[in-house]
């Protein structure tokens, strides 16, 4: 009973958890005020330009646009775009990382966590509600048992994905979120020559970032407690 109860009560704590996760990323403009076309990276203060802004370009193209269309941004660094996909995606259940140079993080049915698969819809539409998207559609899945089909699934998607490039090592970094269906979730980071193509130059879509100088205004609770403080501190001033 109490084994059965501390299950129901973990996975009500992971329920809770997934619908107010919240995202280490906030809106901030790319090109003028207001387009809200990237994000700053809180914990950092990178600022990422929206997934969608270049889709349409070749990696190439973009590497070739960067001191004219793209002036004042740059390619990444692996270890800032690790960051940024681990911030977002880390710490959710389905989370793993196999091996230094690939993460994934993916619910799928009967997954041994025990939680439905839309369990983080709401989170995960929001880094695409808030980081743009590149592309959206319709797509299948098959599944094959002795050459004879058993399964076939339609659904619909959303889905953000880019490559990026650093000394010579390539890779790439998606999030796809099935909408109103039975299939899972699914986000990857890979890089390196055992996970990635070595030519990327035809890919669409190129991560870019530049730093930022701004610091991101305080939660709306970190203002309360400092007007608390700061009225405390001129009571006792007051008071003196």
């Amino acid at each position: 009973m109490l084994k059965k109860l501390a299950r129901t009560l973990g996975l009500a704590t992971l329920l809770l958890s997934a619908t107010s996760q919240a995202l280490p990323i906030v809106e901030a403009d790319a090109f003028s005020t207001g387009d809200n076309k990237a994000v700053l990276e809180t914990s950092t203060g990178l600022v990422w330009m929206d997934f969608g802004v270049n889709s349409h370009r070749t990696f190439s193209d973009v590497v070739s646009s960067l001191d004219t269309d793209y002036a004042g941004w740059r390619l990444p660094t692996i270890a800032e775009v690790d960051h940024l996909w681990t911030s977002l995606f880390g710490h959710l259940a389905g989370w793993h990382r196999w091996s230094p140079d690939f993460g994934m993080f993916t619910l799928r049915e009967n997954n041994e966590f025990g939680v439905p698969v839309s369990v983080y819809d709401d989170y995960l539409n929001s880094i695409l509600d808030v980081f743009g998207i590149s592309e959206e559609g319709t797509a299948e899945v098959t599944w094959y048992e002795g050459g004879i089909l058993v399964n076939r699934t339609i659904y619909d998607y959303r889905a953000s994905a880019a490559v990026f490039s650093d000394s010579g090592q390539n890779g790439f970094f998606n999030l796809l979120v099935p909408i109103n269906s039975t299939l899972g979730p699914h986000a990857i980071i890979a890089y390196g020559e055992g996970y990635w193509k070595s030519d990327i130059s035809s890919a669409q879509g190129t991560l870019l970032v530049k730093d930022s100088v701004a610091v991101p205004e305080p939660a709306s609770g970190l203002l309360a407690v400092l007007a608390i403080f700061i009225l405390t501190v001129r009571r006792l001033s007051f008071r003196r």
